[in-house]
């Protein structure tokens, strides 16, 4: 997941936190999920125990893991033969 604000003509600019463009990237992504960015905040800041603005990859790239897999274990027999048929 790379911020499309962190990038400029492919190049990184020196003044972006990458971060900040991963935790905005993060909220993006769970906005797909029709999850409010409060919510989301609120998610991270509870499973890594700090400030969602402190958060790095670091921890936040085990939580979406964890998020993969949930929706995969929750994902009934029914939703997977429909996603082969696609």
């Amino acid at each position: 997941m790379i911020s499309e604000i962190a990038r400029s003509g492919g190049v990184w600019t020196p003044d972006v936190d990458p971060d900040a463009a991963y935790r905005e990237d993060f909220l993006r992504l769970l906005a797909r999920l029709e999850l409010e960015p409060a919510l989301a905040i609120a998610l991270a800041e509870a499973c890594t125990g700090q400030a969602f603005e402190t958060c790095s990859p670091t921890e936040l790239v085990p939580l979406l893991k964890e998020l993969l897999e949930l929706l995969h274990s929750h994902q009934s027999p029914v939703d997977a033969r429909q996603r082969c048929n696609a």
